[in-house]
């Protein structure tokens, strides 16, 4: 299963690795990939379906408890009051 995550008020969206993540997969290992990937702190971040705005607020909950499927978008956004400054891309 591919997950799309953008990074709140950014784009492009980029399909996050790794790549085999799936409705098993659990909300704190997107969470982890996803702030690996665009180098934030977990504990300041969450994770929001695209869609309907819903937070993934359980960490040990699976993706498919909240409707997250094959090519899901995902936005990630801080926790705390500020907003992300893009300074580098990528791994």
């Amino acid at each position: 299963m591919a997950l799309i995550v953008s990074l709140e008020s950014e784009m492009p969206p980029i399909v996050l690795p790794p790549y085999t993540m799936d409705g098993e997969t659990t909300i704190q290992e997107a969470l982890d990939a996803a702030c690996r990937f665009f180098k934030r702190a977990a504990s300041e971040s969450q994770l929001v379906v695209a869609d309907n705005g819903r937070v993934l607020d359980k960490p040990n909950e699976k993706l498919s408890s909240y409707g997250v499927g094959h090519w899901s978008m995902l936005i990630l956004r801080p926790t705390a009051d500020r907003r992300y400054k893009r300074v580098t891309f990528g791994i």
